[in-house]
């Protein structure tokens, strides 16, 4: 092999194209391919996540999707050997549509659930949940009752109300409360002079009208007892359906004083009184309390009616007055509008306290008399003529005429009137103005629906059941 002459120019040219270039380092090249590797890499790694994740949500919808959907229910069922006919395309449709309503109701069903528990979890006691239990029993006498005689302890003084479809009594001694088969489903043992009975669907009230205490009562259970300063006596007290109750207290025989419980069994309010209360109902669905009370005045005297806003004291109450009678009742009715009784009228007012509706009765007695949602009934009597006048739950006049018998007690349940005699109980059709007579023994009358009314006597209460 030959040997190479030496070229100047050519190596002087090389020595001038690299000048202030560096000689390549495998290392740093290595790592500078490495990272140029990772740059490319790390974006397809962030779209390999973003697609991942996209892909999981939208297999997530989908499967969400298809849950609600009746196509994949139609297909499944047309794969199954039952449903190979193409006549049964219609029925698989049908099939899957009611499939899938029946999801959507499970799915309502547990948001109902959830939404139920997070708003009412104070509600949630083991109290409330071991009174749901015993309630059971109660609902279910209430719907096979047989209308048999219920049988209690003989107590010539004591009270009675109508409960849950059955009835509560208040002795001086005990309250108890017996559903309509004639089951005791509470005695509680008590020490009262003179109780009286108010009641709704919810609970029951026991006052002591000689003392300043008062108890709230379930179907099994007291669940709340309050007992003010001696000074104080309690005159009346009232509930409305949803719980809510109102008890009128005298202090030191001048300073009335009404106190407001919401339906939670918890103090709203009180509202000071100037004049006695007779009688007082609470609509709550209006926010709003009626009392009737006797005003003396300069000396002649007038009934003084008025409405409070128990949602908001500060608002000025609704006042309407009438001299010359002397106050009674009074009761809101299943319409809203307030009737009052009075020694010498009955008369129906709107919310406002506007009079819609008159009957008086001046120089009478008045005899008999009820009041309640249901309507208002007064029996009068001017010598030896007496007249009954009736007013149904939306302040109708629906009966003015004389009678023939002594009535001691009045009520009115849908059209029907009941007027109790010293040997039984009539019951008049307003309608058609037709009566029954089914006989009894005396007692205390409880009118529990437009077919039965009961006789509560010393120890015990016969159903009295007129044809439907």
């Amino acid at each position: 092999m030959g040997k190479q002459k030496f070229n100047a120019r050519k190596f002087l040219k090389s020595i001038k194209n690299n000048l202030g270039k560096r000689s390549p380092d495998p290392v740093e090249d290595e790592q500078r391919e490495d990272d140029l590797d990772s740059l490319n890499e790390e974006p397809k790694q962030d779209e390999g996540r973003a697609k991942s994740k996209f892909g999981r949500g939208k297999r997530i919808f989908d499967k969400v999707g298809g849950f609600f959907d009746p196509e994949p229910q139609k297909e499944r069922v047309l794969s199954r050997e039952d449903f190979r006919g193409a006549g049964d395309v219609y029925f698989a449709s049908v099939s899957a549509f009611y499939k899938v309503i029946e999801r959507i109701l499970w799915v309502l069903l547990v948001l109902f659930l959830v939404f139920s528990l997070l708003t009412n979890y104070k509600e949630i006691t083991f109290n409330n949940f071991f009174y749901l239990l015993k309630d059971f029993s109660s609902a279910a006498d209430s719907e096979t009752y047989n209308y048999q005689v219920l049988s209690y302890d003989s107590d010539k003084r004591q009270k009675f109300a109508l409960f849950r479809g059955g009835i509560v009594s208040a002795s001086p001694s005990s309250v108890s409360v017996f559903t309509t088969s004639g089951r005791r489903s509470l005695r509680n043992n008590n020490d009262y002079y003179s109780p009286n009975i108010v009641a709704c669907d919810k609970y029951f009230l026991v006052y002591d009208a000689k003392s300043s205490s008062f108890s709230v009562y379930n179907s099994f259970s007291k669940v709340y007892n309050k007992k003010f300063e001696d000074s104080m006596v309690i005159t009346d007290a009232a509930f409305d359906d949803d719980g809510s109750f109102a008890v009128a207290t005298l202090q030191d025989g001048i300073k009335m004083k009404i106190y407001l419980y919401r339906k939670n069994i918890k103090l709203g309010g009180e509202i000071p009184q100037y004049n006695y209360v007779f009688d007082m109902s609470l609509n709550s669905s209006e926010n709003r309390l009626a009392t009737i009370a006797y005003d003396v005045g300069s000396g002649t005297g007038k009934t003084v009616v008025t409405v409070f806003d128990t949602a908001n004291a500060n608002n000025k109450p609704i006042v309407h007055s009438f001299a010359d009678e002397f106050p009674i009742s009074c009761s809101y009715l299943e319409n809203g509008n307030l009737a009052v009784i009075t020694n010498g009228s009955i008369r129906i007012f709107d919310k406002n306290l506007n009079q819609n509706q008159k009957e008086s009765f001046y120089e009478a007695t008045v005899n008999a008399f009820n009041v309640s949602k249901n309507g208002a009934v007064a029996v009068v009597s001017s010598g030896t003529v007496r007249t009954v006048y009736a007013y149904n739950s939306k302040g109708a006049l629906v009966y003015n005429k004389p009678i023939g018998e002594n009535i001691i007690k009045a009520d009115i349940v849908g059209k029907y009137l009941f007027l109790q005699t010293a040997s039984g109980v009539i019951r008049i059709d307003t309608d058609n103005k037709t009566r029954e007579f089914l006989s009894s023994s005396q007692g205390d009358m409880l009118v529990y629906s437009e077919d039965t009314a009961i006789i509560c006597g010393e120890a015990k209460a016969v159903y009295l059941v007129f044809d439907q």
